[in-house]
C-alpha cells in the first residue's frame, strides 16, 4: 500500500515498456519541483506479457481487457488515487476498464485535445500516426470529430511502408532506425493540410527524440499531453 496521500498517481503499463519510461521522464520533467519530495508519487504497474490490443481490435487475437481490468484493481488496492496509462490503442477498451471505479481515470485523447486548445488549435483538419488498431477503433475519431476536428489518418500505403516499421524498430530497441520513416510519415499528413499531427502511438514519440524542435513545432505528443494532465490532477489534489 502506498502512503495516504491525495496526489497518488498509479500507472497502467508496460504497453509498451519504453513507452511507460517515457511517460514517466515526461511527467518528472513537468512537474514544478525544486527537490525530490515536490515529485508526484506514483505506482508503476508494467506488464508488458498483456496480449496485443491492436491485434485484438482486428479480430487476430486475444482480448486484453480481463489483464487490464485486473491491474487496474490491484493499482485501486494500493492506494492510488487517479490512473492513467500511456498506450493510446488500449483506450479501446476505456469504458469497460473505468466501470465500476471510484477514481479519476484520465483519457489521452481528451488530454490530446487539451494540448491542441492550448497550442492554439480548437478545430479543422488534424492528422494522427497511429497502431493500427488505434485506427481501426477510430479512437480520436469518435472522440474528437464531434468537437469541431477533421481526423486525417494515414493511408494504408504510408502504413505498410512507414508507421508500422517505424513502431517496430522502437518496440525492438532501435530508436534512432525509426526516426527517418516515423517523421516522413508525419512529413505527409502536414503535406495533406494537417494542421498538426498527432503521435498517437505512444511508441512514436521514442522514435522522434531526436528532433524535438521539429516534433514541437509540427506534432502533438500524447504521451506527453497524458503527462501535462497528470500533472494537472496531482497539483490540483494537492490544493484541494
Amino acid at each position: 500500500m502506498l502512503p495516504d496521500r491525495p496526489d497518488n498517481l498509479g500507472i497502467l503499463g508496460g504497453l509498451g515498456p519504453l513507452a511507460t519510461a517515457d511517460f514517466m521522464a515526461k511527467m518528472i520533467r513537468l512537474t514544478p519541483a525544486a527537490g525530490d519530495d515536490d515529485h508526484i508519487p506514483a505506482l508503476v504497474c508494467s506488464y508488458p506479457q498483456m496480449p496485443s490490443r491492436a491485434a485484438a481490435i482486428v479480430g487476430d487475437g486475444d482480448s486484453p481487457l480481463p489483464a487490464l481490468l485486473q491491474r487496474r484493481v490491484f493499482l485501486e488496492a494500493s492506494g492510488v488515487r487517479c490512473i492513467v496509462m500511456p498506450c493510446n490503442t488500449a483506450h479501446n477498451w476505456y469504458e469497460q476498464i473505468i466501470e465500476g471505479s471510484r477514481i479519476p481515470f484520465l483519457h489521452i485523447v481528451d488530454s490530446v485535445r487539451v494540448e491542441l486548445e492550448r497550442v492554439g488549435i480548437g478545430g479543422g483538419t488534424i492528422g494522427y500516426l497511429s497502431t493500427e488498431g488505434t485506427m481501426a477503433a477510430k479512437l480520436y475519431e469518435r472522440r474528437l470529430e464531434g468537437l469541431g476536428y477533421s481526423c486525417l489518418a494515414p493511408s494504408e500505403e504510408l502504413m505498410e511502408s512507414r508507421v508500422k516499421p517505424g513502431i517496430a524498430l522502437v518496440k525492438g530497441g532501435r530508436e534512432a532506425e525509426a526516426e527517418a520513416p516515423l517523421r516522413k510519415a508525419a512529413q505527409e499528413l502536414l503535406d495533406r493540410g494537417a494542421q498538426r499531427v498527432i503521435l498517437a502511438c505512444t511508441e512514436i514519440p521514442v522514435g522522434l527524440a531526436s528532433c524535438v524542435d521539429w516534433t514541437q513545432e509540427n506534432c502533438i505528443d500524447s504521451s506527453e499531453a497524458l503527462a501535462r494532465a497528470a500533472v494537472r490532477w496531482a497539483m490540483t489534489a494537492r490544493a484541494s
